[in-house]
């Protein structure tokens, strides 16, 4: 048989305020990401616009991106 403790459960999820930060630190990253991909779809718009399968790739994932963080900016206001 093993030898340890058990360890008795908290009656309540502790698990809220960490989750607040990790979504505010999660938001964070992720402005930064869209920043960093406004930027590579202004640079691909510019260097070659008939690179349209490539641009859309880009300019569907940021708005993807900008859409979680909308839900976040939700989330975090009403905190």
């Amino acid at each position: 048989m093993a030898d340890f403790e058990r360890v008795k459960q908290l009656p309540v999820d502790d698990w809220a305020d960490q989750d607040l930060l990790t979504k505010d630190e999660a938001r964070g990253r992720l402005v930064a990401e869209i920043e960093r991909t406004r930027r590579r779809l202004d640079q691909l718009r510019s260097d070659d616009p008939a690179n349209d399968a490539e641009i859309m790739l880009v300019a569907r994932r940021l708005n993807a991106m900008e859409s979680v963080c909308g839900e976040y900016d939700a989330y975090l206001d009403g905190k």
